[in-house]
């Protein structure tokens, strides 16, 4: 391995590791404040449904145009659906969190 692929995936293991970390630590302090109900529970479930939903779009776009002739990496096409998950989750979670 060369030096920056080692740099990158030390990045992406330090990333998930704080962000596994945020994830713990704002589950703790919400639990403390009691903002973990119904509310939030029926939020989460409506967004990762919704996000579901934009990356199976995704996934047939990909499909398509990957018809057409357009040629793809596997690591440019799972990071492309992973960003794309990751950020219909988030845009969703807000929306929701707006909307109720």
């Amino acid at each position: 391995m060369s030096t920056d692929q080692l740099v990158g995936l030390a990045g992406i293991l330090v990333g998930v590791f704080f962000g596994a970390l945020g994830v713990w630590r704002g589950i703790k302090k919400a639990a403390k404040n009691r903002g973990i109900d119904e509310r939030l529970k029926a939020i989460v479930a409506k967004s990762h449904s919704s996000s579901w939903m934009i990356t199976l779009a995704s996934i047939y776009s990909i499909f398509i145009l990957y018809a057409l002739g357009v040629k793809f990496s596997v690591p440019a096409a799972l990071g492309t659906l992973l960003f794309i998950q990751i950020g219909g989750w988030s845009l969703s979670f807000f929306f929701y969190n707006k909307r109720y």
